[in-house]
């Protein structure tokens, strides 16, 4: 048996473990921090629960003591056409109720947040109006703010905040006939709320920046548009010849601007929709008729009475928009009228593209899959949604749901159009290459047919004893198409032809130098002005490709008798008056015309002065020719004076002058009459 001592101290232990067992079974108490969801909650609850609905308008309705037992249950985040109500416009009405925890701090405030509700509506608290957003009847336009909105409730009064509050909220819901075939009225997204006012606002902001991080890809494209767009515009003007720079820019540019607007409106609600769906319109017009021209010449299509009706029918689609307006069409029909519009330039420039790629055009195989995507993604996007809307079926999801892209999404519409940015920036890169290229290839045949006038055409002449002659040849470009040549005859007499070929730079230079080539070797063996003019003229038959050339050909003896023929060039100037020809036909144009010998004397000290028609057609800046007259007047001037006076008054075409001022012969007897036949 034990001893006394152990025995007490044994029922000591067994006393102090059963008291500590029984203390951790013990309810209520603590093993760690606690949580109290009833006093230390955040002061934030959901609506998104059932609602009583009523269609129809009575201010009665907005009364807290109605009886509205009646009215049926319908979810306060989905519109009421997909809870028996299709179709429905007009006024309908929602109640509900909230309860206000007691208020101790008096500072403390409570608001209500609604997520979008089309189109219009009122808030009523206890039956006191305490907000509104948008515009009710009698107004016809049309309003939707897609946009969360806020309501301060009313404060409790005084003596009252330490007591819960049940609120009676009624909302009064315009829903615009023109939208109710289109979009259900009431509620339509998740969100809405009701909470401290402090919470509520910073729930506001987090929502608008979730906004802006769900647009995020209309903000990078609208900026990336923009500045390619406004690059290309300005290749276009170091090109002014190249328009497909020029429509390249606008389609750019109207994409870059269509996205803008969708941020303005989806995430700033900065256009009521009528607003927004006109300028949405007007620029898709213009990115389809931009699309259409830019199309047709790089694919090298003529633009003929097809094309000019598909561009109409884009031009006229942002009209369709207007229609609804009014209620003179549905918003279903607007929106398909506009489809349709838009529909035919879309087939037109697939047709082309697939045509041309079956041809094997390279531009065509490279643009025609990314321009497929473009537009054949917008068509039946927009398609899907109409005929949603018509209740004949549902969008597939691949079509709302964007492509997540973390941390990001981006939408569908603007991947595709990155795509055909990316495709169509290759494009114009290739292009841009391959025009150089070919720039680089004529600068240099330019500068071999410069190197070629430069021998032909004579850059000092050389004086013959009785003629003192001066010349000045400056071309309009690089090269040019006038021409002259000085020569001598064995018998010491001067040969002296000028001439212009029609048009200027490198067909004209080459086919100067066949002329020269030509005028060389007539002259080795006749000196007869007529006979060198229709020989020329045979040589040019079916080579001046539906140009021609005129020429004046002189042959003045020492003695200072002149022989000269025509070819419709302009005539020479004696002692600054005008020798009158009779007309002639240029060279090249038809076979075997006789061309009419002119001949007359000068006297020593006289000049005879040979211009071609770059020294008349000068322009100034008002477009004022310089003409005869001036040309008269200058006529006995120098070379060098007469040339650059044409050139200062606005030169455009090549200007050749030369001068002969004939001294004579001490050794020959000149005639003191001077005859012009």
């Amino acid at each position: 048996m034990p001893e006394p001592s152990k025995l007490r101290w044994l029922l000591v232990w067994t006393i102090f473990c059963l008291a500590l067992l029984s203390a951790s079974s013990l309810p209520g108490q603590p093993l760690g921090p606690t949580f109290d969801f009833i006093h230390d909650r955040e002061a934030v609850v959901s609506l998104d629960g059932s609602w009583r609905f009523h269609p129809g308008d009575n201010p009665a309705w907005a009364d807290p003591a109605l009886d509205d037992s009646s009215w049926p249950l319908l979810k306060g985040d989905k519109p009421w056409s997909s809870q028996g109500y299709p179709g429905m416009s007009g006024f309908g009405w929602y109640r509900f109720t909230v309860q206000i925890p007691a208020q101790s701090d008096s500072a403390k405030s409570y608001s209500l947040l609604f997520s979008r509700i089309f189109t219009s509506y009122e808030l009523y608290v206890d039956g006191h109006l305490i907000g509104t957003s948008g515009e009710m009847p009698p107004s016809i336009a049309p309003h939707a703010m897609f946009q969360f909105q806020t309501f301060p409730l009313p404060a409790p009064p005084p003596g009252q905040t330490s007591a819960p509050q049940t609120l009676h909220i009624a909302l009064r819901i315009w829903h615009s006939p023109i939208w109710a075939s289109y979009i259900g009225g009431g509620p339509s997204g998740s969100g809405n709320l009701v909470g401290e006012s402090s919470l509520i606002q910073t729930e506001l902001q987090h929502r608008f920046t979730l906004g802006k991080v769900i647009f995020v890809d209309d903000y990078v494209f609208s900026i990336v548009g923009a500045l390619v767009g406004f690059t290309t515009l300005g290749l276009f003007f170091f090109r002014i010849k190249d328009h497909e720079y020029l429509w390249f820019a606008i389609l750019l540019l109207s994409l870059a601007a269509d996205s803008a607007i969708q941020i303005a409106y989806n995430v700033y609600a900065f256009f009521p929709i009528p607003i927004f769906d006109l300028f949405d319109g007007a620029l898709i017009a213009a990115n389809m008729a931009a699309a259409l021209a830019f199309f047709s010449i790089v694919l090298r299509t003529r633009r003929g009475r097809i094309w000019y009706i598909t561009l109409a029918l884009a031009l006229i689609s942002p009209l369709s928009v207007i229609l609804y307006w009014p209620g003179w069409l549905p918003v279903a029909a607007s929106a398909a009228l506009q489809l349709i519009c838009l529909l035919p330039s879309s087939i037109w420039i697939l047709t082309i593209l697939l045509r041309r790629a079956i041809q094997r055009d390279a531009d065509a195989l490279l643009l025609l899959f990314p321009t497929s995507l473009y537009i054949g993604y917008g068509f039946v996007y927009n398609l899907a949604i109409l005929l949603s809307q018509a209740g004949w079926t549902t969008v597939p999801d691949i079509l709302l749901n964007p492509l997540p892209l973390p941390p990001f999404t981006i939408h569908w519409m603007i991947l595709f159009d990155l795509i055909f940015l990316a495709a169509l920036l290759a494009f114009l890169i290739r292009r841009f290459s391959q025009a150089r290229q070919g720039e680089e290839r004529y600068a240099g045949q330019l500068e071999a047919a410069r190197q070629v006038q430069q021998i032909l055409l004579p850059e000092a002449i050389v004086q013959i004893p009785g003629f003192n002659i001066d010349c000045i040849y400056h071309p309009a470009e690089q090269v040019g198409g006038d021409f002259f040549q000085i020569l001598t005859t064995s018998c010491g007499d001067l040969l002296v032809v000028i001439g212009d070929v029609a048009g200027k730079g490198l067909p004209a230079a080459m086919m100067v130098s066949v002329l020269v080539g030509a005028i060389r070797t007539e002259a080795a063996h006749t000196c007869d002005p007529s006979e060198i003019l229709a020989s020329l003229n045979e040589r040019m038959v079916g080579r001046s490709h539906d140009g021609f050339t005129t020429c004046l050909c002189l042959h003045i003896t020492i003695a200072g008798q002149v022989t000269l023929a025509s070819a419709g060039h302009l005539s020479p100037y004696r002692d600054g008056e005008e020798l009158p020809l009779a007309a002639a036909l240029p060279l090249g144009i038809i076979a075997k015309v006789p061309y009419e010998p002119h001949t007359f004397s000068l006297i020593p000290g006289q000049r005879l002065t040979l211009v071609s028609d770059g020294v008349l057609e000068a322009q100034s800046r008002h477009g004022e020719l310089f003409g005869f007259d001036r040309t008269q007047q200058i006529s006995n001037l120098s070379a060098s004076e007469i040339a650059q006076t044409a050139i200062q008054f606005g030169q455009v075409d090549d200007i050749t002058v030369v001068t002969i001022d004939f001294q004579g012969s001490p050794s020959v007897s000149i005639p003191l009459l001077v005859a012009v036949v």
